[in-house]
């Protein structure tokens, strides 16, 4: 059964779900060797997918690092099912790209509660969301995260709040370097900013349509429970939860108001929901429930290529 033999963190489970996200990202891909072998391909490609694995790698540590779950392997089998559900994802490297930015961002936001080095900790987190909003620009919003961490932990000090913005100094004035070195032109900061548009009909597309409807009926199932942990958890441990959903609410939101809807945009909504959805399949009792609950989402991928 799934539910049992995922309910252990073993390496033979990272292997799996290693081979799992392997298939699934050179599957989304095969069309770029439609034309031939060509090294370039090859070598981009490979680098977007070992980015790919390595977000997978980030989120487990993240989660065990800082009590997110238990000692199971649920979350990255999860982020693996969620993500090969979408393959436009997998298609899009700035989404991968910016998807690795955004978790280094959190292990550093989580990592304040230690209250150790502080300083260093906001440079970084500020630092990896400003080069992710270069990337896919409204992963921005993100930077409310390094705000919520800073009400939670160490927000009494005055200097904390002005080194992200710093970060954000860096990062403008290396990348401006870099353009102005390479024949650029010095005005793409304007061309970073993207519009926003409420604009849903590319969800018509049954392919893209179907798992949105799976991860929004999972998140509202889950989301409750979730809540009720987050208030009978240590009054040390109860802001990760609230940083984990406000996660999710600030990728909803990036959902809702970026330009280009593809289905790609809900990768970085895929990791709060990895960790949401882990926690109910812990504490769950319903037991075939759970079985049954974990088949469905295990076998959501597979829907896209009936689907297509």
């Amino acid at each position: 059964m799934l539910t049992s033999f995922f309910s252990t963190s073993k390496p033979i489970h990272t292997v799996i779900v290693l081979i799992y996200m392997s298939i699934s990202y050179f599957m989304a891909n095969n069309a770029l060797f439609s034309d031939g072998f060509s090294w370039i391909v090859f070598l981009k490609t490979t680098g977007i997918w070992f980015l790919f694995i390595l977000t997978m790698f980030i989120l487990n540590f993240v989660s065990q690092k800082n009590d997110l779950t238990k000692r199971n392997s649920y979350r990255i089998l999860l982020f693996a099912v969620f993500a090969s559900a979408i393959p436009v994802a997998l298609q899009t490297p700035k989404i991968i790209i910016a998807g690795v930015f955004v978790m280094l961002a959190l292990r550093r936001i989580l990592s304040f509660r230690s209250g150790l080095h502080m300083e260093r900790k906001l440079f970084d987190a500020g630092l990896w969301l400003s080069l992710t909003t270069i990337t896919y620009f409204w992963t921005g919003t993100f930077f409310v995260l390094i705000l919520a961490g800073l009400l939670f932990y160490g927000g009494a000090t005055l200097r904390y709040w002005f080194i992200p913005l710093l970060s954000i100094i860096c990062v403008a004035i290396l990348s401006t370097c870099y353009v102005i070195f390479t024949g650029g032109d010095q005005s793409f900061i304007l061309e970073i900013i993207d519009d926003v548009s409420f604009d849903f009909s590319s969800y018509s597309a049954l392919t893209i349509l179907l798992p949105i409807a799976v991860f929004l009926t999972l998140f509202i199932w889950t989301i409750f429970r979730y809540i009720q942990d987050s208030k009978r958890a240590t009054i040390a441990q109860r802001p990760l939860y609230l940083l984990v959903i406000f996660m999710a609410i600030i990728a909803i939101f990036i959902v809702a108001i970026t330009n280009n809807k593809t289905g790609a945009e809900w990768y970085f909504f895929l990791i709060p929901l990895a960790i949401i959805m882990t926690n109910y399949l812990e504490k769950a009792s319903g037991k075939y429930f759970k079985e049954f609950l974990l088949w469905i989402v295990v076998l959501l991928p597979f829907a896209h290529y009936f689907l297509s």
